[in-house]
């Protein structure tokens, strides 16, 4: 039988990377439950609840509402999912955690997906509230679900960075006002570079915008979650 490290035709070992592939693959298979039960659920659907109910009184009072007032309860919405995304990564089992073999970055997808799920779920929600008024038909709902994808992003990233940060593997106390920050600068942009715009406000240029800022955040993310810490580095 074969080898792991077999001999080319130079003479030289060449190692055989499809064993090694495998047993990590089976290592992060038996990890998903374990991962999956650790994470902080609660305050993403907490904050999707929130959500839900800042879009539902005018739908139960039947108010009509101008269409920008619809933008900014649906732009709260994505505000709360968000914050609740920056928990996605806390880990109290990172010290203990620091040499499984399996790289950061599978640890953060598995835990980003039942996230996106979650999330995904609380934002759908609040479109079908919205759309339940005859005056919101017409609204740009693909448009503000790129919004919503880029937020929840954003602070994803930021609870990659805090999770970097911190020792205990708590990252969101970084993360979460690191989202507010970028929240209230996004807010304050000048009207020429602005992300958050009415409807006809130069609205396309603005959406072109907010594609180049998802493709940052999720290039960021990768980065950060690729890195390895120098040695020696606390």
């Amino acid at each position: 039988m074969p080898t792991a490290d077999d001999a080319d035709a130079s003479g030289q070992a060449v190692s055989a990377p499809g064993p090694r592939r495998g047993g990590r693959l089976r290592t992060a298979a038996v990890l998903v439950w374990p991962t999956l039960r650790a994470m902080r659920i609660a305050p993403l659907l907490a904050t999707g609840i929130v959500g839900v109910a800042i879009v539902t009184p005018p739908a139960v009072t039947e108010s009509v509402l101008p269409p920008d007032n619809h933008l900014t309860l649906l732009r709260l919405v994505m505000a709360c999912v968000g914050l609740g995304v920056t928990f996605a990564l806390d880990d109290p089992a990172k010290p203990t955690a620091e040499t499984l073999p399996v790289p950061a970055w599978l640890g953060a997808l598995v835990r980003a997906v039942p996230a996106a799920v979650v999330g995904g779920a609380c934002w759908a929600a609040a479109l079908l509230v919205t759309r339940s008024g005859p005056e919101t038909a017409s609204l740009p709902y693909p448009d503000l679900t790129r919004e919503a994808v880029t937020v929840a992003a954003v602070a994803f990233l930021a609870s990659a960075v805090g999770w970097r940060r911190s020792p205990r593997g708590i990252g969101s106390p970084l993360a979460a006002p690191m989202l507010l920050l970028g929240m209230t600068v996004v807010a304050l942009l000048p009207t020429s570079v602005a992300l958050l715009v009415g409807v006809g406000d130069g609205w396309a240029a603005a959406h072109d915008r907010w594609m180049c800022l998802l493709a940052g955040t999720l290039l960021a993310t990768v980065g950060v979650l690729i890195v390895r810490r120098s040695p020696g580095r606390g």
